[in-house]
């Protein structure tokens, strides 16, 4: 009975799309929202999951002078992202948008999560992406 009870309050997934569990290198670089010429150094991290409309970054790395997300500002900075999907599949490289961000606490320390939307992926990046997804989805 708490089976069924439980299966019923579990919160609705509000995704449009469904995520795939990927534990991919990601490398990516904050893009100053008001002036695009200022950009962080190359950080690096772990993608936890992707979909086709976005992904979710992990990070040890936190940037000080630019960080990913003003949520008291209507400005948004950018990332430049380069993700290695697959090493049989050429890098996805895009921009995109930070939607959240937290931060967790593991036994190595702090891990810096955020919510990244896709604002532009060319056809051959959609490409590697719906190959990537599909080859995980079967």
């Amino acid at each position: 009975m708490l089976k069924i009870f439980s299966r019923f309050c579990q919160p609705k997934e509000r995704r449009r799309y469904g995520r795939i569990s990927a534990h991919s290198d990601v490398k990516f670089r904050i893009i100053d929202s008001k002036n695009p010429a200022i950009r962080s150094q190359l950080l690096q991290g772990k993608v936890f999951d992707l979909s086709a409309e976005g992904l979710c970054i992990g990070t040890t790395t936190v940037q000080a002078e630019l960080h990913v997300f003003h949520p008291s500002s209507h400005y948004k900075n950018r990332l430049e992202v380069e993700v290695d999907l697959d090493p049989c599949m050429a890098p996805l490289r895009t921009l995109g948008q930070v939607r959240w961000y937290s931060r967790d606490k593991d036994e190595k320390g702090s891990v810096f999560k955020m919510g990244v939307k896709w604002l532009f992926l060319s056809d051959s990046d959609r490409q590697t992406l719906n190959n990537f997804l599909e080859t995980k989805t079967i």
